[in-house]
């Protein structure tokens, strides 16, 4: 606080004054404001008058209710303004087309506990009232979670209006004013528009604000809202919400933080919470002494103000933000320390931490100065704020948020010591940097207009991600990584009967909350690789930075990015025409591939793993009529390391290329370079057997992005039912000679698949045997000596992992000796190796084991050794201790709420668990839904965490029971798509079971 103390002034207030500072009015208006709000003044009439005042309200209300009953309603859309007459009034705005809640449209859903009818019948605001400015000040007490405050809006209108809709969720309205002009001291009663009715509707979370008969707000005119609340710091991980963190010394000390997005702005303080509604935002935070506040804006001054018996507090005023959307708003009121640099063009970047863990913070600060000039440079736009915050928040829901100029982190995802501390903790430092760097131009300085845009944000930010950890660390080769953790993982989800498009009709915050999902993030950032193979990476850049000039500071939409993409490429590619196809339509195509008389062919069709799903979406359009323009690239035998293109745009089989001379011993042609393209490739049987067969002689052929695709590929295509699971058993002996990391990654995730759903069967154990084999070469090559290159260091950690599932005695013997001698003798074991080493401990260690691991997660400071060791916890094989754990999943103060579904994962995934984490969820549901809200995203991750391993029709026919009968808000898209995994897993069982377990037992 050194750097602000010159600017400290001292102001004596009273009591409620230090809530209502400067609300609305301030010292020059003192008179009016009592007037307005005093509460002790007493009107006074006879009863003469009184009867006959009542009997005018009566005879008055009984004319308006008789005026509406017969009134004609108009007809026509929201969107044509031709209806509005001289002074807008709710009869006169037929709703949204298409928008709000269809199945609340009986009268009766909109009754108020009052019995009065709530006369808004849609879940978005006025699209004619606009935002402009907002001043905000909070006085927030960390003891009691009190919340007071006040917000002035000034606004304008494009139409005239008797009536304008706010959000706000659980907060209690005491004062309120609407007003003519944007003066902040003058409250001239003729510019008061009287307030006739303030109605709440909770299911939509608005306020309806309506004025006095003839009482309008007109265009080209300034208006300003006010209005003093109150409201409560929430413990749920939304909103203005309660932290803590706790001392090396063990004291437990608290801080109050922020998450908004997508629609929790609304919990902190009034406002119009669309993205649309971009505006100016000044914050004024009330605080304790010992606290410090945090806001998107520097600091611009610092009063000490005296609340109650002269306790003394200090109030912080900041510098006014730029416009943006209310969910990027953010503020934060703790006792962190800091360090800070400074970038090239010398934008102040500081990351602040809880005391004592700002040694871990080092690396983070250098990656984002290093991240924020290469994405100055590559956007093409200078940063736009003074300064560039980033702080480690203890609880936290996601894994990040990109609040303009005050990025909040989870703090396994900032907080990296370079000793204690793996290369996946290093490398996932890096990527969620990034990502939330490349925000701040890519969805704060341009946004999108409404959700159904979500992927413009999310998209681009997951693939930007890898773009600018390649720049800062290019010997990590974190393209070949993309395919591993964004192209796979939403190929896998979209080809789900149960997905949808990656541009989505969404109104509500549950139906909101459900696409921050796979699609939104992973398969618009793939999409995005696909388009920059086909138009060039400076192409790309060109059409990048023509957009963010264009519209930043606002709001646009996915045509608008098309549209300067299209531009970039001087009008040579149709961009809107090619991506409106994956972006449109859910799912993605499948690439048949047949070789007729030296010639080969190839057509499209969409593909999906279950077409029979009974829980198919209704909007799944037809499958036989589904295309998308294919930039379909591939190599040959003749020519591996030159890669040719041709586009497809139909569903009519076409010739590739003529007379190739195509021998079915030896020579092949691979479709799909790299997996640049997001869709999957089936060729004939005799061509799979020539690419195998090239694997198995000379798999350095392909590159090792290309060697993972196919594996990806025949997996998956068997899981479908369209290749026998021969193919990708045979393609996995290859995998004997592999040693590079991506290949080996995707093979094991579809083996660990294999053997969750076969756990119960005889070819179980064979498959586990023909594992063995697999990694016995790479197990000998790679050891358990914690050196190499980074990918190197991530490969030993997934091998060594796979090879104790496996059984491996040796391997198993060696990681219970290096446990006991860190339990015993306090030796240290290498962060890389340390989650297969402490999973082992525990998992054959039995109580003491797993106590001395609790112990250790209760002591640590290092973040990223809290995760491994919950993950390590959730290996036990005694049931007892996995009851144990589960249990202590129901107490905050032993397990976090952000850490909850990790314990349920890695507890469900232990085959001693799997139902006693189902049974837990099941019998602790409502508290779940208390913990994390109906409308948060981490209720579908639970259900998904649970129940996707299941095989069998009793446990589908359990899940689908159960959930039948509860509304489970906006986890009902993961529900939907965890029963169809479900109805999967049983389908390739019965297909496959008996094709794995001959081919098992009769390998050479």
């Amino acid at each position: 606080m050194s750097s602000t103390k010159s600017m400290r002034m001292n102001v004596k207030m009273n009591e409620q004054e230090v809530d209502d500072v400067a609300f609305l009015t301030g010292e020059a208006m003192a008179g009016n404001k009592r007037v307005l709000y005093e509460r002790d003044r007493i009107a006074v009439c006879s009863q003469k008058r009184a009867l006959i005042l009542a009997l005018f309200v009566f005879f008055t209300l009984f004319l308006i209710a008789l005026i509406i009953a017969f009134a004609t309603p108009l007809s026509g859309t929201w969107t044509d303004f031709s209806y509005f007459t001289s002074c807008c009034s709710l009869h006169d705005i037929p709703p949204f087309d298409g928008t709000g809640y269809p199945e609340m449209a009986d009268s009766d859903k909109f009754l108020l506990p009052t019995g009065e009818e709530y006369p808004w019948r849609d879940s978005r605001l006025l699209p004619f009232v606009k935002p402009l400015r907002y001043t905000i000040s909070i006085h927030p007490n960390l003891t009691t979670l009190d919340v007071t405050g006040w917000v002035v809006i000034h606004f304008i209108v494009e139409k005239e209006t008797s009536f304008i809709i706010i959000h706000a969720r659980n907060m209690k309205i005491m004062e309120k004013w609407v007003r003519e002009g944007v003066d902040q001291w003058s409250l001239d009663p003729e510019k008061v528009q009287n307030i006739s009715r303030l109605l709440e509707y909770k299911p939509f979370q608005q306020w309806y604000i309506e004025f006095s008969d003839g009482s309008c707000l007109y265009p080209g005119k300034n208006y300003s809202l006010g209005i003093r609340f109150q409201t409560r710091i929430s413990q749920e991980l939304e909103g203005f919400y309660l932290s803590s963190y706790t001392t090396a010394k063990g004291e437990k000390r608290l801080l109050a933080t922020t998450h908004f997005e997508p629609t929790y702005a609304r919990s902190a303080f009034p406002c119009f919470d669309e993205p649309q509604f971009k505006a100016t935002f000044k914050m004024i935070i009330t605080r304790n002494q010992n606290h410090k506040s945090l806001f998107n804006m520097p600091i611009k001054k610092i009063e000490t103000v005296y609340y109650g018996y002269n306790v003394e507090l200090w109030r912080d005023e900041f510098e006014e933000s730029v416009a943006m959307s209310t969910y990027l708003v953010a503020f934060v009121v703790c006792d962190y320390e800091s360090i800070s640099n400074k970038t090239l063009k010398l934008i102040e970047v500081s990351i602040h931490t809880p005391p004592g863990l700002l040694n871990q913070a080092t690396f983070a600060l250098h990656a984002a100065v290093n991240l924020m000039d290469f994405y100055d440079e590559f956007f093409g736009i200078p940063y736009p704020l003074p300064k560039q915050d980033l702080i480690a928040i203890p609880d936290f829901g996601a894994g990040a948020m990109e609040n303009w100029g005050l990025i909040t982190y989870r703090e396994t995802s900032i907080l990296y010591d370079s000793i204690e501390s793996s290369s996946a903790a290093h490398q996932w430092v890096a990527v969620v940097v990034a990502h939330e760097l490349a925000h701040q131009w890519f969805g704060n300085l341009v946004t999108m207009i409404w959700w159904n845009d979500l992927w413009l944000n999310e998209g681009f930010a997951s693939f930007a991600e890898y773009v600018g950890v390649d720049h800062i660390r290019p010997e990590w080769k974190m393209m070949e990584q993309f395919v591993l953790e964004k192209t796979q993982p939403a190929l896998a989800l979209d080809a789900l009967s149960s997905s949808h498009p990656i541009s989505v009709s969404v109104q509500d915050p549950k139906s909101i909350e459900s696409i921050f999902d796979t699609i939104s993030y992973s398969k618009g950032a793939a999409i995005l690789r696909m388009l920059e193979s086909v138009i060039g990476e400076e192409t790309l850049r060109r059409g990048l930075t023509e957009y963010l000039n264009k519209h930043k500071f606002q709001n646009a939409n996915t045509d608008d990015l098309w549209n300067a993409l299209s531009q970039s490429t001087n009008g040579s590619i149709e961009v809107k025409t090619i991506m409106d196809s994956w972006t449109l339509q859910m799912g993605f195509p499948l690439v048949k591939v047949r070789l007729e008389n030296r010639t080969v062919k190839v057509k499209q069709e969409r593909f999906i793993l279950q077409p029979f799903a009974a829980n198919r979406s209704e909007e799944m359009e037809p499958l036989k009529d589904s295309s998308w323009h294919i930039p379909l690239t591939y190599i040959t035998a003749l020519q591996p390391s030159t890669m040719s293109v041709k586009w497809i745009n139909t569903t009519e089989e076409i010739i590739i290329t003529g007379d190739l001379p195509i021998s079915l011993r030896a020579d092949w042609i691979k479709f799909n370079v790299n997996q640049t393209g997001f869709y999957r490739v089936q060729y004939e049987k005799s061509m799979w057997d020539s690419l195998i067969n090239v694997l198995i002689t000379n798999h350095n052929v392909f590159s090792p992005t290309d060697r993972a695709n196919l594996i990806d590929d025949a997996f998956t295509l068997s899981k479908a039912g369209i290749i026998n699971a021969t193919i990708p058993l045979e393609m996995s002996k290859y995998l004997k000679k592999e040693t590079e990391y991506v290949p080996w990654a995707t093979a094991l995730e579809h083996f660990r698949s294999w053997t969750k759903i076969l756990y119960e069967k005889p070819a179980h154990r064979l498959l586990i045997a023909f594992m063995l084999e697999l990694l016995d070469p790479i197990y000998k090559n790679i050891g358990w000596s914690d050196s190499g290159t980074h990918l190197t260091r991530l490969l030993r950690g997934d091998v060594l992992a796979a090879i104790i599932h496996c059984d491996n005695k040796e391997a198993i013997r060696e990681a219970r000796n290096r446990f006991t001698s860190w339990i015993e003798k306090n030796v240290r074991v290498p962060p890389n190796l340390r989650e297969v080493v402490y999973s082992a401990g525990v998992k054959f260690g039995g109580v003491s084991a797993w106590d001395h691991c609790w112990s250790q997660y209760n002591k640590t400071q290092v973040p990223s050794e809290k995760k491994i060791l919950l993950k390590s916890m959730g290996s036990a094989s005694d049931p007892w201790l996995l009851q144990q754990y589960l249990d202590a999943c129901l107490d905050r103060d032993s397990v976090r709420p952000q850490d909850v579904r990790t314990v349920l994962a890695v507890v469900s995934a232990n085959p001693a668990g799997r139902l006693l984490a189902w049974r837990h969820l099941r019998a602790h549901w409502e508290h779940f839904q208390n913990m994390f809200g109906e409308g948060s995203f981490t209720i579908g991750s639970l259900i998904t965490a649970v129940v996707t391993h299941f095989s069998s029709e009793f446990d589908y026919y359990e899940v689908l029971n159960f959930f039948s009968v509860r509304d489970i808000g906006s986890g009902q898209r993961a529900l939907n798509q965890s029963l169809e995994t479900i109805q999967l897993n049983i389908h390739w069982l019965e297909k496959n079971e008996k094709d794995i377990e001959e081919w098992l037992r009769n390998r050479k």
